[in-house]
């Protein structure tokens, strides 16, 4: 897991992996307002477009598992096949293309 987690001076450095690992974590958090899960699932939602175009067969699981939870090391274990078969590139620019459209319906 510690290439997932990388600590650099007062901060961690995340893996494409670990991100996943982390917006799945929101997604389940008690403490996120309906807004925010919804925008994690639209960007887990959309990574999952990406895995499915780019013929990852694992897709409809790993969704599954990060939306609704899952034993964090058979995830993180998952996410990291995901990554190895379409890139680190291609999840991150899709969180960031996400992230960056703000809520459902554009709004910042």
């Amino acid at each position: 897991m510690s290439k997932h987690f990388v600590k650099a001076g007062d901060q961690y450095l995340l893996s494409p992996a670990a991100v996943l690992l982390m917006i799945s974590d929101e997604i389940q958090s008690a403490e996120n307002t309906v807004a925010g899960k919804e925008r994690f699932i639209r960007i887990i939602s959309q990574v999952m477009e990406v895995a499915r175009r780019m013929k990852f067969e694992q897709a409809d699981s790993l969704e599954t598992m990060l939306l609704f939870g899952a034993e964090p090391v058979q995830l993180l274990a998952l996410c990291d096949e995901l990554v190895q078969h379409i890139g680190g590139w291609a999840v991150l620019a899709t969180v960031r293309r996400v992230a960056a459209t703000g809520t459902q319906g554009g709004e910042a």
